[in-house]
């Protein structure tokens, strides 16, 4: 998997021609992992959006599970973490 940092995002030249060799880029900022790039044609940008938004929403679930450890879950609970998944990704509440 390639890492970039933001500042590299400026050559666009390069950016496209390493997304479309490795289908996936994981961008940084400030050492630490910011956002991912994945490639797409037109045919399959809304789906692959889709699966994405999926696999986010899989991912909020499983935390909140291994939070949970167990014992039964409130609504309140579960809207915490959705809410805090959605700032996370920079998405208003």
């Amino acid at each position: 998997m390639t890492y970039l940092t933001v500042k590299d995002m400026k050559q666009t030249r390069d950016l496209w021609q390493r997304l479309g060799d490795e289908r996936e880029i994981v961008i940084t900022r400030d050492g630490k992992p910011c956002a991912v790039m994945v490639d797409v044609s037109p045919d399959t940008c809304e789906e692959a959006l889709s699966e994405i938004r999926r696999a986010l929403f899989s991912g909020a679930v499983s935390r909140i599970r291994r939070k949970a450890g167990g014992r039964e879950i409130s609504q309140n609970e579960v809207d915490a973490v959705i809410a805090e998944s959605r700032c996370d990704r920079g998405l208003a509440p």
